[in-house]
């Protein structure tokens, strides 16, 4: 028996019948050239093995029912097929079918009678391509973890095959972006190294809060302030899932010709798409949107561990002007790098946490719609692998992580870069947001306006 931690148990507590708490991914791969004709079925077959390769795979609740005491055990009942689904795309096998198919398997809560995870090979995908949705519950492993399990399955090599006689350790959490729930569940560690970084905390709110009384608007803002928008209302069970990909190389050139970071154009980018969407439905309130994202504050070539904290910059929706909205969201950034960068790496690391325990209390209270937003939508950069990569040599194409949304946080932004892609996952819930799956096409729109004004500027 393994007990879970109290921060894994409260992501099992605070899930509900229509706010699941699983991480996924979607890979689009394309199929080897000389496959064979049970090359899927084979690749099926090995992936319902995968509870021998990774252990947590192979671990169930002692009692799904009573998390007063909640703890894994093994699964002496696995059966492949529960967790490994295979089935295919009816013809001509689009992208939006495959979506529309992913999507409600997304939607769907994992069964807590088993061990918490699935895959689902997906053929049929035009152009000789097929997908592999995977999803696991974030008390087994947080969104990076799950990344980092996905990258495993591949290679550089198109020969590589996978090993099942291959354990691999279990993945230490909390190393790295982690998501808004994760760092939620930071405030379950220490409470001595909390109480040390106090003071610091203490100098940091009250400079937030001073600009914050001056009006400024070219700040990071403090939680709670946000304006109150369709993203963030009490949701309902389902669910929008919109993907695009965007040039890693042309992001990178503006960002240089900005003097910036990919981070920034990334977030002046999805600004404008929100301006346009949100105008678009007559929704647009006068103050920005803002993000709130993870960030990491090392220095240039300053070594050791991770020093990440969290940013909560506007996505300056309130700026027409592309150019001017990302010069506005590089002094934000830039401001708040350096704000964060004169406190501890605890102080850094914890201050999100500890101000957001009004979150956790309200989302488990079913009342986080109650005040203003701590923030309007999730944004996350997840810096991916630059070469090419295959699964049994077949070549992924393109990855997108599949992430949470939750009562008040209805929207999640995350990007992967793969090769010299920049892969868009976008989780939403349609139902208060029509119109959501326009926003892949709007975030390139914005992308070419933003280029264009590069070029102009």
């Amino acid at each position: 028996m393994e007990k879970l931690s109290s921060q894994d148990a409260g992501f099992l507590k605070i899930e509900s019948a229509h706010c699941p708490f699983h991480v996924a991914g979607l890979m689009i791969l394309k199929l080897p050239a000389h496959a064979s004709r049970d090359y899927l079925r084979q690749l099926a077959r090995k992936c319902g093995r995968m509870n021998e390769v990774w252990p947590m795979l192979n671990k169930k609740l002692q009692d799904p029912v009573n998390l007063s005491a909640a703890a894994w055990v093994p699964a002496d009942d696995y059966r492949a097929e529960r967790h490994v689904l295979h089935y295919a795309l009816p013809g001509p096998g689009r992208m939006d079918d495959l979506l529309r198919l992913v999507t409600r398997a997304h939607e769907r809560p994992l069964d807590r009678s088993r061990p918490l995870w699935e895959m689902h090979v997906i053929e049929g995908l035009s152009g000789d391509r097929f997908a592999l949705y995977c999803k696991i519950h974030h008390s087994l492993i947080d969104g990076v973890g799950a990344m980092k399990m996905m990258q495993s399955f591949l290679s550089p090599s198109p020969k590589e095959k996978i090993d099942l006689n291959r354990v691999h350790p279990a993945i230490e959490k909390n190393d790295g972006h982690h998501s808004l729930f994760q760092a939620l569940g930071d405030m379950t560690r220490s409470m001595q190294k909390q109480y040390r970084a106090l003071p610091e905390l203490s100098r940091l709110l009250a400079h937030m809060g001073a600009d914050a009384l001056q009006g400024k608007q070219d700040v990071m803002r403090l939680p709670f302030t946000s304006p109150r928008t369709i993203f963030n209302t009490q949701l309902d069970s389902s669910r929008a899932i919109t993907v695009c990909d965007l040039s890693l190389g042309g992001v990178r050139k503006i960002a240089r010709q900005a003097g910036g970071s990919i981070n920034d154009v990334l977030l002046a980018v999805c600004g404008g798409a929100l301006r346009r969407y949100l105008l678009a439905q007559k929704a647009l309130p006068k103050p920005s949107l803002v993000a709130g994202m993870p960030v990491s504050l090392k220095a240039a070539g300053e070594e050791g561990g991770n020093k990440l904290s969290y940013i909560m910059s506007p996505f300056f929706t309130d700026e027409s002007d592309d150019w001017r909205r990302l010069q506005r969201v590089m002094k934000v950034t830039r401001g708040a790098k350096a704000e964060l960068g004169k406190v501890s790496t605890t102080a850094a690391e914890d201050y999100y946490a500890l101000l957001m325990a009004p979150t956790v209390l309200l989302t488990v209270t079913g009342h986080a719609t109650l005040v203003r937003p701590a923030t309007n939508a999730i944004f996350s950069n997840v810096p991916g692998s630059p070469d090419k990569l295959y699964i049994e040599g077949a070549e992924l194409e393109h990855l997108y992580p599949l992430s949470i949304v939750t009562d008040g946080m209805g929207l999640n932004i995350t990007v992967v870069s793969h090769a010299n892609r920049l892969c868009f996952a976008i989780i939403s819930c349609p139902t208060e947001q029509p119109g959501i799956e326009t926003l892949g096409k709007l975030l390139k729109e914005s992308y070419r306006d933003l280029q264009a004004a590069a070029r102009n500027a």
